[in-house]
């Protein structure tokens, strides 16, 4: 069985997704499609507009994805590099021969050339944006103004798209199992729907996932530009509880408590004790707390990793190897003949926590319990009830 994996969050599952697994069948021929997928919290530090559970079933039913599986949130919501890499990992782990990713480079064999030099010239790139780094610049701004220097600003511009960023780490992780003997393809496609509202000529029908999100909260029907029906989050009320939550928490901590929180850098501890306390909404809190420093997407994923207690320490841990255990979401029939037929078990899909906990390592103990306490702090965002919703009660769904 030839397998090809894609990298998702379907945050919502639109056209343009469907779209993409097509494609990724076709062109690598494969005879069964499988998908790592963000939880509850996605890569930008957000809630997802609908719970994982809905999301995967979506992915099966309407965009024929033979397997979901959930990239632990230890992986899911950290920078791009941890990000790609665990879901990279776990799709290899999972069987997937050829891995396949949404790009906007209009030549993707771009991206691959930049890959290579990123891997070959990792250290002087390092070096140079520590060194934009201890000038106040952000991380993400800091590598980008590394690589311009290294690669010249062509190549460096297509950093500036955020599915390339992306699609790049996802090459790099390649090029690392590749060196270390696996062999793997990867397949980029050309994304459809990067604008808002796109409807007219050859896009007719497709819009990206952040447009969508915010036609979602204002209101506007999306039902053009999606596969089914999705049971939508109210994201304002999500928004509200998300941001009386953090208050609480910062009530009862202090600087140096959250300065352990991951993702909490030098100074960001004092400013989010302060900004919380006036905060009126959770974009006005972001707005505050974003710099030249901190980008919104860093702030965001700060936040939620307060929201959630994990530390610096925690995730470090849980991220210095590849994922151990992954949590099945959705599957149909190819998917469950993968499952039969693998025969790698350094990668454990977990199907039914309370019967298979004695089977699994410490590590992958650990791995879920977080996956759990996050669901469940989701769940109290959306006012569920956590019993009824919690990871061990709920069950992948079977196309």
């Amino acid at each position: 069985m030839t397998t090809v994996g894609i990298t998702a969050e379907y945050n919502p599952l639109h056209n343009g997704h469907v779209y993409h697994a097509a494609q990724a069948r076709k062109l690598s021929g494969a005879d069964c499609v499988i998908a790592v997928m963000s939880g509850n919290f996605t890569q930008r530090g957000e809630p997802a507009v609908c719970d994982k559970w809905e999301r995967a079933k979506a992915a099966v039913v309407s965009a024929e994805v033979d397997l979901v599986a959930e990239l632990p949130f230890a992986f899911a919501c950290s920078r791009a590099s941890v990000f790609a890499a665990g879901a990279v990992d776990s799709l290899i782990g999972l069987g997937a021969d050829c891995i396949s990713f949404g790009c906007e480079a209009e030549d993707p064999s771009q991206l691959q050339k930049l890959a290579e030099m990123l891997v070959s010239d990792a250290a002087e790139i390092e070096e140079s944006r520590s060194g934009y780094m201890k000038k106040g610049i952000s991380s993400a701004k800091a590598y980008e103004m590394a690589v311009t220097e290294a690669a010249g600003e062509q190549a460096a511009m297509l950093l500036l798209a955020p599915n390339n960023i992306l699609a790049i780490e996802y090459l790099k992780r390649i090029l690392y199992w590749c060196g270390k003997g696996r062999t793997v393809m990867s397949l980029p496609v050309r994304r459809f729907g990067s604008g808002y509202k796109e409807a007219a000529g050859e896009n007719a029908g497709f819009a990206g996932a952040g447009a969508l999100r915010k036609m979602i909260e204002a209101g506007e029907d999306v039902s053009g530009y999606i596969p089914c029906a999705q049971q939508f989050e109210d994201t304002v009320q999500l928004q509200s509880r998300y941001l009386q939550q953090l208050k609480g928490i910062a009530l009862r901590s202090d600087a140096d408590q959250l300065s352990r929180i991951y993702g909490v850098g030098e100074g960001m501890e004092n400013a989010i004790i302060r900004e919380l306390r006036k905060a009126e909404s959770l974009g006005q809190l972001i707005s505050a707390l974003t710099s030249k420093r901190y980008t919104q997407a860093t702030v965001r994923r700060a936040l939620t990793h307060l929201l959630v207690g994990t530390s610096w320490d925690e995730v470090d841990r849980l991220t210095a190897e590849g994922p151990s255990a992954v949590r099945l979401l959705a599957a149909r029939d190819a998917g469950r003949r993968l499952m039969r037929e693998r025969n790698d078990e350094t990668l454990r899909i977990v199907t039914n926590r309370n019967k298979e906990d004695e089977q699994l390592s410490l590590a992958s103990r650990e791995l879920l319990d977080l996956d759990e306490r996050a669901a469940d702090l989701y769940n109290l965002l959306r006012a569920r009830d956590i019993r009824t919703s919690s990871d061990r009660v709920m069950r992948p769904y079977i196309g």
